[in-house]
């Protein structure tokens, strides 16, 4: 299998190909074809490249063809941290190399005049942290009103740095009328609840560990 089977479009499947990629890995396999779709995703997977192309190439194929006359934010990604909204910014850069798509990342401690003229303007993917997000809120500087893709990633830890209800009041914000998609590293009681509230008839996919090769001694 290789990344044109997945219905990804030339201009993704090239810049994949740039980085290194020779095929999807099985995250990627499950869960592209199914975000193309349009479906609602709660995937389980631990950290790393491959778990953030699964949602990275699909929703910038999405955006790029369904491309509305308006300035808001399109995509709507959060995530636990600074780090982790770089490494997601990074790839949204790398996919979206050959697509006129943008995309800024905001998180705790970072913002100037350069971020907030970003906000100003039309931006198709916005990668925050919860934090953050209420607190530019608070200045009316997001309108998040335009919403078609909502992304949460480590979904775990966001939720040791976030409560319920300030989750509750961000997901407010956004149109009834969108797709979900959730990572998380595994499954708990408090995912679960999450999910039944945030997704809609969810497909579910996980990563499946190889198992370690033990050498006899």
């Amino acid at each position: 299998m290789n990344f044109k089977t997945l219905n990804l479009i030339n201009p993704i499947v090239r810049a994949a190909t740039e980085t290194g990629y020779s095929r999807p890995t099985d995250m990627q396999s499950m869960a592209i074809p199914q975000i193309l779709l349009g479906k609602d995703i709660m995937g389980f997977a631990e950290k790393g490249k491959e778990k953030l192309a699964a949602f990275t190439m699909p929703v910038l194929q999405l955006l790029k063809k369904n491309n509305p006359d308006h300035n808001e934010v399109r995509a709507l990604i959060l995530t636990s941290s600074g780090d982790s909204a770089i490494q997601i910014e990074e790839n949204f850069k790398i996919y979206s190399k050959y697509l006129p798509l943008s995309q800024l990342s905001v998180f705790e401690g970072i913002l100037n005049g350069t971020h907030l003229a970003a906000l100003r303007k039309r931006l198709d993917v916005l990668i925050i942290t919860p934090g953050k997000l209420l607190e530019l809120d608070q200045v009316r500087y997001i309108d998040l009103s335009k919403v078609e893709i909502l992304v949460l990633d480590e979904t775990e830890m966001m939720m040791e740095k976030i409560s319920q209800a300030d989750l509750k009041k961000i997901i407010g914000k956004l149109p009834q009328k969108r797709q979900n998609i959730m990572f998380a590293g595994k499954m708990s009681d408090e995912i679960k609840k999450m999910a039944s509230a945030i997704l809609n008839n969810p497909l579910e996919v996980t990563a499946v560990r190889k198992p370690s090769v033990i050498q006899d001694t």
